[in-house]
Formats: structure tokens, sequence, C-alpha cells
């Protein structure tokens, strides 16, 4: 039988729409304060926004009237007729925010306009008006939404812990300042500031405030092409992370957006650039005619539809790509060295086979091309087990993976642009990602001695102190005690700094910054409550990525043979970072490309 749903069910269905967690409220109070006007905001959260989430604004503020009718469903200010759809020009338009946060909160709202001599408090309990009444208070806007899901347990048991929850609030904050330095803001938790922006000159002050060191690092991007228009920061040549979260902020008209658009079209500006596995960190602006895109296709409005996305993503791609032209992708790189301690696998009982070092490549004449410094200077050593293993021991490639039984079966033809080897095997090309491999090789043996390489760690001389992004610093904020069981000892040191004090002893000699920030990233891609075993295995793939050869190195084609017969001992049900060892074309793929078929 079917029934017509009653108002709270139907309520809460469209709060679960909008409000995903308590991140979910900060955005959508704080893109609401941005439309009425506001210069300053204030953010309270308390127990990661679960408890409390309060946004104040000195924007325009409500009369009476605007803030009776600003909880009921689909009241807005901003659309009158369905073709002010397709010209929007404000971050919300839907009428949909407060009347979804009040049914799933113990809600309140205060505001007032300038002008007025009283303002109006509005107090809801799960959606249900409770009273509303004559209330002093400053010229704007104050909302309150408590004890979020506290009517809806089955959504509420879902959140995450404290740390995690204030991470993703303080995201939602910095995807909405970060493109307007004329802001003033302040977020508070628990009685701690985890996060202050005042005004400032420009976008780049802003972006190296909010974003740490790689914010610092971004050079500037700016051009038009028609009604386009473009304007940012990028990461330049050889700055990149191990994570796309927390890098990645695209802006069209002003609203930030998950787009597959012009996400697509990073990637293709920084195809070759940036290696496989890392991300740059962008922000980007991208202006066109509010007619030219639909932005009510989400009901959170991240995501857009471009009337010409295809010639907005080529234009885009080829406008990042002229501005990193310019920013040194044509100048040569000198290397440095990284690392002063090196991973040597062992060969039990028989010693090490050591390799010669690696020589490092040579700068592209053209200039086009040449491997950012973050990916080349690596001061290598590379020793790979010389035997594969007998025919029964369990390990080697998986069933599939080559056309013959081993890597040491395969035929070497050469190198490709320095980060992939090409084989033949069974008249099949099987062309070999040189990092992943080796990676995989160097975490194979990592977890054969796992114990030798986590747990009691080297004490640092001097604790190092590194910088991250407020986010990161919470993510690894809430794994402490996990990491300090393998041998990384960390503590903060005074806002979103960093002490480390302890290293892995396996990693004595990398670079800190670079390896807290890669496990960050690793951390805050698997989410929280991760088991100490899922978190070892974590800092252990994050070893073997920092001690393996890189894209853009030179290989010897002893080098190559050696590593084929490494791979033949690895167990490959173990996954380093999730990114393939190596691909297969067929005989019929290459006879279809060149059609011969």
């Amino acid at each position: 039988m079917i029934r017509v749903l009653q108002d709270g069910v139907v309520n809460k269905i469209a709060a679960g729409e909008v409000v995903e967690r308590p991140a979910s409220v900060v955005k959508e109070l704080v893109e609401n304060a941005l439309d009425a006007g506001a210069r300053t905001l204030r953010v309270e959260l308390r127990s990661g926004g679960r408890n409390l989430v309060q946004v104040s604004d000195d924007g325009c503020g409500m009369n009476r009237a605007d803030a009776t009718l600003c909880i009921e469903r689909h009241a807005t200010s901003k659309i009158r007729t369905d073709a002010d759809l397709f010209a929007i020009t404000t971050l919300g338009f839907r009428g949909e925010a407060m009347p979804s946060i009040a049914a799933v909160s113990r809600f309140e709202l205060l505001t007032r306009p300038a002008a007025a001599p009283v303002g109006t408090r509005l107090v809801m309990d799960g959606g249900t008006l409770v009273r509303i009444e004559d209330a002093g208070g400053p010229p704007g806007t104050q909302v309150s939404a408590r004890n979020l899901f506290f009517n809806v347990p089955a959504r509420r048991k879902f959140l995450r812990t404290v740390p995690t929850e204030l991470a993703h609030c303080l995201e939602a904050v910095v995807r909405e300042v970060l493109l307007r330095p004329e802001l003033d803001i302040t977020v508070e938790h628990d009685g701690k500031t985890p996060l202050r922006a005042p005004v400032v000159a420009d976008l780049a002050t802003r972006a190296g405030d909010l974003l740490g060191p790689h914010g610092r690092a971004l050079v500037p991007v700016s051009f038009a092409r028609g009604t386009l228009e473009v304007e940012g920061l990028l990461s330049p040549v050889g700055v990149h992370r191990a994570s796309a979260q927390g890098c990645t902020y695209l802006y069209v008209n002003g609203r930030y957006v998950a787009d597959p658009v012009l996400r697509r079209a990073v990637r293709e500006a920084y195809r070759g650039i940036v290696p496989v596995g890392r991300h740059p960190t962008v922000v980007l602006h991208v202006k066109v005619p509010p007619e030219h895109v639909d932005v009510n296709v989400h009901p959170s409005k991240t995501e857009v539809r471009f009337q010409h996305g295809r010639e907005l993503s080529a234009a885009v791609a080829a406008g990042i790509r002229e501005a990193l032209q310019r920013h040194g992708i044509q100048q040569p790189v000198a290397p440095r060295p990284r690392f002063g301690a090196e991973l040597r696998p062992t060969l039990g009982g028989r010693g090490q086979l050591s390799l010669p070092p690696m020589p490092q490549p040579a700068a592209d004449p053209s200039g086009s091309s040449a491997p950012p410094p973050d990916t080349l200077a690596e001061a290598w050593t590379p020793s790979w087990p010389a035997a594969p293993p007998p025919e029964d021991s369990g390990r080697g490639p998986a069933r599939g993976l080559l056309p013959v039984p081993r890597f040491i079966d395969l035929r070497v033809l050469g190198q490709l642009d320095r980060t992939y080897i090409l084989c033949e095997g069974q008249g099949e090309l099987v062309i070999l990602d040189q990092h992943a491999a080796h990676e995989r090789v160097t975490l194979h043996r990592l977890m054969q001695a796992e114990a030798e390489h986590l747990g009691p760690g080297q004490r640092l001389l001097h604790p190092v102190v590194v910088e991250l992004s407020v986010a990161r610093a919470l993510t690894l904020a809430g794994h402490v005690e996990a990491l300090h069981k393998v041998g990384l000892e960390i503590a903060p040191f005074g806002g979103s700094a960093i002490a480390i004090k302890q290293l892995p002893k396996a990693l004595s000699g990398a670079d800190p910054q670079r390896l807290i920030e890669d496990v960050a990233d690793d951390l805050a891609d698997g989410g929280s409550g991760e088991a100490a075993r899922n978190l070892s295995e974590k800092v252990l793939a994050t070893m073997a990525c920092h001690s393996s050869v890189r894209a853009g190195q030179t290989l010897s084609p002893y080098e190559m043979r050696e590593l084929l017969r490494a791979l033949d001992q690895v167990d490959f049900s173990v996954c380093a970072h999730g990114r393939p060892v190596c691909i297969r074309v067929s005989p019929a793929e290459l006879e279809r490309r060149f059609h011969r078929s």
C-alpha cells in the first residue's frame, strides 16, 4: 500500500541529502553567511561538531518575517522563476539548508539587521518550532545546531572520531575561505583555536596561511579564453603530494566544486610532470557566464554541469600547461640527496648484492620533459635478491599477471621515459612501472622483517619541527599512540606544527617534512579507527615508497634484469599503494591498433 510520508519523515529524508556530517552544517552555514555579505565569521565547534556547530557573522541579518520563513523548506530570496536557476550567482539558492539542519538538531537562530533596534531569536527542536521572540544581539546572524542527529541515531552512530570530524569541519572552512582573502575567520573547538585566518592582501598569502608549506610554494596562474577567465595558484615542478585529499581546490564562479571536467583538465596539464601516484596542489578559480553552467545538479551543490565541458577542459588544461612552462618545466634541475641511509635487502646467510650507483638522468636538451627534482633527486644504490624462489614457494606473480611463469622469463627490451621497463614474453608486450615494482620488492622485504624496522625507533638528537595543513595535523594527532608503536614519535608543537622526536630505524635518514606529509596523507585516505596492524602496514608502505627507485631514473640492462628477478620473490597479495606493477598488451590489441585484424 502506498502512503504519503509524514512531514517529520520527509524532513529527515531531505536533511539526509544535505547534512551528511557536522562538516556539512559548517559548509551550509558559512555559505549563507557569505551570501549575506559577511566579512567576519566565527565558527565554534564542540566534540568535532557533533555537540555544537555555531556560526556567527556580521552580515545583513534578517527581520522577523524572513527569520520565520528561512526555516521553511524551499523558502529562498535567491530565485523566483525557473529561468533564475540558470543564472545563479549566489552560493545558496534552494532554501534547503536551514530546515534540513533544524530537522536533525536542536536549533537556534539569532539575527538582527543593522538598522533594526531589536533582533529575533527562533528556537527549534528536531524540526519542531519551540518559540520565536524578540532578542538583543549584534548586527548579523548566529546559527547554532546542537546535538546533531540526536533524533536520527542510525545516522549519528556513523559519525567518526572527534579528530576526524573536526578535520572535515576545518577542511569545509578552508574550502570556503581559501578563495576569499578579504574574510576574517576564527574557528574554535573545545576552547582551543585550531584555525585563525585574518584578512590578508591576496590569494597567495591566504594559501600559505591555510595550506602550509605546499601552499607557500605555489605559483600564480591567470589567463582568459573568450568568456572564460581563470586565475589561481599551481604547484610548480617538483612540488607534489601522496594524496589527492586536501590539495585540489577548484572553484566555479566562487563556488567550491568537485568537478570531473576541471579535475581532468588539471590531470592533463600535469601529465608527465607529476609522477603516477603523486598529486599537485592546485587552487583554481574558473569564471564563466552563469548561463553556461548548471549548479543545480547535486544536493550539496559540489558538482556542476558545463554547457561546453569539453572545450572548457581543453582550454583550462592548455592555460595551466602554459603557466607551468613559465614556471620551470623547461628549466633543468640540480639533483639533491634526500636519504642518508639506504634500505638494503639481505639474502639470508649469503650477504648482500650491491649494484653500481644509479646514474642521475641528464637534462633533456629540449628542456621540455626534465623530471621534477622531488622524483629524480635520489642518492640510491639498488640492491635486490639475485635468485628466484623455488617453484613451490607460493610467491611470485599472481595468476594472469604475466604471459610467462616468472618475471625473469621476460625479455627486457629497454626503458621508456626513464619510468617504464618494456619487456616481451610469449609475443606480448609487458610494461612495468619501475617505481611501483621496486616499491613492491621493498615492501615485501620490510614485511618479512617487520619487527626489525618498526617498534623502537631512533630518537633524534633534536626534534624536527614540520608544518602541515590544519586538517593533516589533526589527522596525525588522532594517531599519536599508534604511530609511536611503529617507531614514529610525534607531538603537537603549536598551531599546525608537528615535532618529530623519533623515526623508525629504516627511515632515520628520510626527509622529515616529506615523510610526515606522506604518512598523514595515507592516514587521511584510510579514515579513522585503523587497527594498529593496518597502521603498521601503512607506515611500511610509506617506507617502501620512500626507499624505492623513482620515476625519472635511468636503469641499466643489468639493473632491470635484477628487478625482474627480485619481483619473483614478492607476495602479490600485499598491496603497497594500490597501483599496478605491470600491464600487458596482447598481440590482438596491437593488431587492432595497427588495423591488421
